[in-house]
Protein backbone atom coordinates (compact mmCIF):
# COMPACT_ATOMS: atom_id res chain seq x y z
CA UNK A 1 0.00 0.00 0.00
CA UNK A 2 1.77 3.75 -0.82
CA UNK A 3 2.58 6.01 1.42
CA UNK A 4 -0.09 9.17 1.75
CA UNK A 5 0.54 12.50 2.74
CA UNK A 6 -1.46 15.01 4.46
CA UNK A 7 -4.17 17.00 2.14
CA UNK A 8 -2.95 20.30 3.99
CA UNK A 9 0.94 19.51 2.59
CA UNK A 10 -0.29 18.24 -0.71
CA UNK A 11 -2.24 21.57 -1.26
CA UNK A 12 0.88 23.43 -0.07
CA UNK A 13 2.99 21.51 -2.55
CA UNK A 14 0.51 21.78 -5.27
CA UNK A 15 0.36 25.78 -4.84
CA UNK A 16 3.59 26.44 -4.90
CA UNK A 17 4.87 24.24 -7.04
CA UNK A 18 1.96 25.49 -10.04
CA UNK A 19 3.15 29.62 -8.40
CA UNK A 20 6.76 29.06 -8.90
CA UNK A 21 6.63 27.26 -12.35
CA UNK A 22 4.83 30.04 -13.71
CA UNK A 23 6.83 32.56 -12.47
CA UNK A 24 9.75 30.83 -13.89
CA UNK A 25 7.90 31.49 -17.34
CA UNK A 26 7.68 27.20 -17.69
CA UNK A 27 4.87 24.76 -18.79
CA UNK A 28 4.31 21.79 -16.86
CA UNK A 29 6.19 19.79 -20.24
CA UNK A 30 9.32 22.00 -19.68
CA UNK A 31 8.93 21.74 -15.75
CA UNK A 32 8.93 17.77 -16.22
CA UNK A 33 11.61 17.96 -18.82
CA UNK A 34 14.13 19.70 -16.64
CA UNK A 35 12.95 17.52 -13.36
CA UNK A 36 13.14 14.47 -15.38
CA UNK A 37 9.76 13.22 -14.56
CA UNK A 38 6.46 12.85 -16.71
CA UNK A 39 3.80 15.41 -17.62
CA UNK A 40 1.65 13.56 -15.46
CA UNK A 41 3.45 13.80 -12.44
CA UNK A 42 4.37 17.10 -12.26
CA UNK A 43 0.35 17.18 -13.33
CA UNK A 44 -1.15 15.36 -10.61
CA UNK A 45 1.43 17.23 -7.84
CA UNK A 46 -0.42 20.40 -9.18
CA UNK A 47 -3.77 19.19 -9.02
CA UNK A 48 -2.98 18.35 -5.28
CA UNK A 49 -3.85 14.58 -6.44
CA UNK A 50 -0.58 12.60 -5.85
CA UNK A 51 1.56 11.81 -2.61
CA UNK A 52 4.68 13.23 -3.72
CA UNK A 53 8.23 11.85 -2.32
CA UNK A 54 11.07 13.76 -1.06
CA UNK A 55 13.52 13.17 -3.96
CA UNK A 56 10.94 13.80 -6.40
CA UNK A 57 10.37 17.20 -4.70
CA UNK A 58 14.04 17.72 -4.65
CA UNK A 59 14.39 16.98 -8.15
CA UNK A 60 11.48 19.91 -8.66
CA UNK A 61 13.14 22.29 -6.21
CA UNK A 62 16.28 21.67 -8.33
CA UNK A 63 14.48 22.81 -11.37
CA UNK A 64 12.33 25.69 -9.95
CA UNK A 65 15.49 26.76 -7.84
CA UNK A 66 13.67 26.31 -4.69
CA UNK A 67 14.38 24.36 -1.46
CA UNK A 68 12.23 21.38 -0.20
CA UNK A 69 11.12 23.40 2.84
CA UNK A 70 10.00 26.26 -0.01
CA UNK A 71 8.07 24.08 -1.48
CA UNK A 72 6.21 22.07 1.40
CA UNK A 73 5.71 25.47 3.28
CA UNK A 74 2.10 27.18 3.65
CA UNK A 75 2.42 30.10 0.78
CA UNK A 76 2.81 33.14 1.46
CA UNK A 77 4.95 32.27 4.60
CA UNK A 78 8.06 34.46 5.66
CA UNK A 79 11.31 32.86 5.02
CA UNK A 80 12.26 33.17 8.74
CA UNK A 81 13.79 30.45 11.26
CA UNK A 82 10.98 28.28 12.39
CA UNK A 83 10.34 25.26 13.52
CA UNK A 84 7.41 23.43 11.47
CA UNK A 85 6.84 19.82 12.55
CA UNK A 86 4.94 19.09 9.23
CA UNK A 87 4.10 15.92 8.69
CA UNK A 88 5.27 15.42 4.86
CA UNK A 89 4.99 11.75 4.58
CA UNK A 90 2.77 8.27 6.78
CA UNK A 91 3.83 4.98 5.98
CA UNK A 92 0.70 2.30 5.89
CA UNK A 93 2.52 0.80 9.57
CA UNK A 94 2.44 3.92 11.03
CA UNK A 95 6.13 5.40 9.83
CA UNK A 96 6.05 9.08 9.54
CA UNK A 97 8.20 11.71 7.92
CA UNK A 98 8.56 14.96 9.31
CA UNK A 99 10.00 18.08 8.36
CA UNK A 100 10.94 19.60 11.73
CA UNK A 101 12.84 22.75 10.79
CA UNK A 102 13.73 24.97 8.29
CA UNK A 103 16.38 27.21 8.27
CA UNK A 104 17.88 29.81 4.98
CA UNK A 105 21.21 29.02 4.91
CA UNK A 106 23.75 31.01 2.90
CA UNK A 107 27.56 29.22 3.15
CA UNK A 108 27.33 26.36 5.62
CA UNK A 109 26.27 24.51 8.48
CA UNK A 110 28.02 23.46 11.33
CA UNK A 111 27.13 20.95 13.94
CA UNK A 112 28.21 20.93 17.79
CA UNK A 113 27.81 18.50 19.87
CA UNK A 114 27.82 19.25 23.42
CA UNK A 115 27.29 18.16 26.93
CA UNK A 116 27.17 19.79 29.91
CA UNK A 117 27.51 18.39 33.38
CA UNK A 118 25.62 20.16 36.35
CA UNK A 119 26.16 23.39 36.81
CA UNK A 120 28.51 24.44 33.68
CA UNK A 121 27.65 27.34 31.61
CA UNK A 122 28.75 28.43 28.37
CA UNK A 123 28.40 32.48 26.92
CA UNK A 124 28.50 32.57 23.43
CA UNK A 125 29.14 36.16 21.69
CA UNK A 126 26.97 37.04 19.07
CA UNK A 127 27.36 35.91 15.81
CA UNK A 128 27.24 37.71 12.81
CA UNK A 129 23.85 38.86 11.33
CA UNK A 130 21.78 36.95 9.13
CA UNK A 131 23.78 33.36 11.37
CA UNK A 132 20.56 31.03 13.10
CA UNK A 133 21.33 28.69 15.76
CA UNK A 134 19.16 25.29 15.87
CA UNK A 135 19.07 23.54 19.17
CA UNK A 136 18.31 19.62 19.64
CA UNK A 137 17.73 18.41 23.12
CA UNK A 138 18.35 14.96 23.26
CA UNK A 139 18.98 14.54 27.08
CA UNK A 140 18.35 16.82 30.41
CA UNK A 141 16.85 20.28 31.01
CA UNK A 142 19.22 22.90 28.67
CA UNK A 143 18.57 26.54 30.10
CA UNK A 144 18.96 29.07 26.78
CA UNK A 145 19.66 32.53 28.25
CA UNK A 146 19.04 35.32 25.30
CA UNK A 147 18.21 39.07 25.26
CA UNK A 148 17.92 38.86 29.27
CA UNK A 149 15.64 36.07 28.72
CA UNK A 150 15.45 32.66 29.67
CA UNK A 151 14.12 29.51 27.87
CA UNK A 152 13.81 25.54 29.27
CA UNK A 153 14.69 23.12 26.48
CA UNK A 154 13.76 19.22 27.29
CA UNK A 155 14.21 16.47 24.70
CA UNK A 156 12.85 18.96 21.83
CA UNK A 157 14.16 21.66 20.00
CA UNK A 158 14.11 25.51 19.38
CA UNK A 159 15.67 27.64 16.70
CA UNK A 160 16.96 31.42 17.48
CA UNK A 161 19.06 34.20 15.07
CA UNK A 162 22.12 34.00 16.68
CA UNK A 163 23.15 37.25 16.05
CA UNK A 164 23.04 38.69 19.70
CA UNK A 165 24.83 37.65 23.04
CA UNK A 166 23.47 34.02 24.08
CA UNK A 167 24.86 31.37 26.51
CA UNK A 168 23.41 27.92 27.36
CA UNK A 169 23.25 26.77 31.08
CA UNK A 170 22.51 23.01 32.94
CA UNK A 171 20.85 24.56 36.00
CA UNK A 172 19.57 20.63 36.44
CA UNK A 173 21.15 17.65 38.39
CA UNK A 174 21.36 15.73 35.37
CA UNK A 175 23.98 15.76 32.57
CA UNK A 176 22.43 17.83 29.58
CA UNK A 177 23.04 16.14 25.98
CA UNK A 178 22.34 18.62 22.74
CA UNK A 179 23.29 19.20 19.20
CA UNK A 180 24.04 22.98 18.21
CA UNK A 181 23.52 23.43 14.04
CA UNK A 182 24.69 26.29 13.47
CA UNK A 183 23.67 27.72 10.25
CA UNK A 184 25.43 30.83 7.98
Amino acid sequence: MPSQATPSFLAHVATNVRARRIAAGLSQKALADAAGLSLRMIGAIEAGSSSVSTSTLDRIGLALGASLAELVAAPGQPRAPKVLRRLGWSGASGGTGVLMTSLAARREAETWEWRLEPGERYAAGADPAGWQVQLIVVKGRLTLELDGDERTIEADLHVFASDRPHAFANRSRGVVHFFRITIC
